[in-house]
């Protein structure tokens, strides 16, 4: 579509704008929802830690009971991992979303796929950090943790195979 200004043809130059393509705003919307739930979840494990804190008083008054555990340091470790993760999906995010400095489809396109893979990883590392506290908590009945962490893994591996 050519116009004419002073009698000069004019090409338009459409910019592309996120709001423009519903599917990749579709897409946003699910990524933040997502990322959203994953740094409430693991905002609130890392308050409510397994096993407890110390409550006598000394220079162990406030210690979680199972610092010492295996278990417990991947559990912390794997739900930061996860926490950090999704929040910074939202920073990529509202950064795309700018309105002063236009991008080129392709960018946003591109930061959409990044933002895929890390809230992913950051899905793994929370079911990670799911799958430490469950084993803490039953591990007096090895049995019930072993078969509870055997569903899952069972549960996520056939979801990723047959979606």
């Amino acid at each position: 579509m050519n116009e004419e200004v002073a009698e000069k043809p004019v090409c338009p130059i459409g910019l592309p704008n996120i709001s423009a393509d519903i599917n990749l705003e579709k897409t946003r919307d699910a990524h933040l929802v997502v990322a959203a739930l994953i740094v409430t979840v693991t905002f609130a494990a890392a308050i409510t830690v397994p096993g407890g804190f110390k409550s006598e008083e000394g220079s162990d008054q406030g210690t979680p009971y199972l610092i010492h555990e295996v278990a417990f340091r991947t559990f912390v470790v794997t739900n930061a991992l996860a926490f950090s993760l999704s929040l910074s999906t939202h920073f990529i995010h509202f950064g795309m979303l700018l309105p002063l400095f236009p991008k080129p489809l392709g960018s946003i396109t591109s930061k959409l796929f990044i933002v895929d893979v890390i809230l992913g990883l950051a899905l793994v590392a929370m079911g990670i950090a799911f799958s430490t506290t469950t084993y803490i908590v039953l591990k007096p009945s090895l049995g019930l943790a072993t078969l509870t962490l055997f569903s899952m893994f069972y549960f996520a591996r056939n979801l990723c195979l047959y979606t």
